[in-house]
């Protein structure tokens, strides 16, 4: 009737239905130990889980918190570097835009030293790549037609440029660079060979964070652009194309950008660094290809 192997002698004097009894009791405690096990896994599984969503949304609100709180403390540095200054800025140089501090003003006496040197920039011929000759740059202070600029993945698009502005007087080009950027009278216009000269405002990063398309801080994207970059010039309707070869931080004393280097075509674009504070030049210089 029951099995032919041999039971374990302490079970012999057990009667079998006693027996069959203790082997449910035991398998009733197996069975409820494993679901105590299985329980306690998912209850670790659930932890696990709300700890890693917790951990994402801690990484999100950290990803927002963090920028913002970096923009402000890089503007309030600035400032600061801005107060200890050999020779510091003084308060009367500050631009306020809506009541919020935006940039330092370089001062009328930077454009009438840079106006002296805009003589001596054109010495000599330069390589027109659409006639494929070399031609003698111009100097057309007649223009009076607006560009745009436009500089390929930095979110620097059509943008004004005011032509032949007389940068050595402080209330015109102020009231130029308002609606984007100033070409600098005494240089070729785009387009006319040698080395024509923009120039706008950039503003510390505390405020470009809230007014990254303003025109007139545009120029805050400046330190974006990389070598390489193509850079579009529209005059006339027609697409002057440029792609980016330089870009270097210059003394505010340094004039020598105005100048054509070569036989090359360029456009210079230049800002105060660090953004919105003129103790230097961000400078980036495009050659003509089209």
């Amino acid at each position: 009737m029951y099995s032919s192997r041999k039971l374990p002698k302490i079970i012999e004097f057990f009667p079998f239905p006693l027996f069959l009894l203790f082997s449910q009791y035991m398998d009733n405690m197996w069975n409820t130990e494993n679901q105590e096990i299985a329980n306690s896994s998912k209850k670790k599984g659930r932890a696990i889980i709300a700890s890693a969503i917790g951990f994402v949304g801690l990484i999100i609100l950290l990803s927002q918190v963090f920028p913002i709180l970096g923009s402000y403390i890089s503007g309030k540095l600035y400032e600061v570097r801005a107060s200890f200054m050999v020779k510091p800025i003084p308060d009367s140089h500050k631009e306020f835009i809506e009541g919020q501090f935006a940039y330092y003003n370089p001062g009328k006496s930077y454009f009438q030293n840079l106006l002296s040197a805009a003589g001596n920039s054109i010495n000599n011929l330069t390589y027109d790549p659409v006639t494929r000759q070399l031609k003698e740059p111009t100097i057309d202070t007649a223009y009076n037609k607006a560009l745009q600029l436009t500089i390929l993945g930095t979110g620097i698009s059509n943008i004004r440029i005011t032509p032949n502005v007389e940068s050595y007087d402080e209330k015109v080009y102020n009231l130029k660079l308002k609606s984007g950027l100033a070409h600098f009278k005494g240089t070729p216009i785009p387009g006319d060979g040698g080395n024509s000269f923009i120039y706008g405002h950039s503003s510390v990063p505390s405020f470009f964070k809230n007014n990254q398309n303003m025109p007139e801080i545009i120029f805050s994207k400046l330190d974006k652009v990389d070598i390489g970059a193509q850079v579009i010039v529209k005059r006339d309707g027609k697409d002057l194309k440029y792609i980016v070869r330089r870009k270097k931080i210059i003394e505010a004393t340094d004039f020598s950008v105005l100048k054509t280097e070569g036989d090359k075509e360029t456009v210079t674009m230049m800002t105060c660094w660090p953004l919105g504070i003129p103790s230097k030049r961000l400078i980036v210089v495009a050659e003509r290809y089209e």
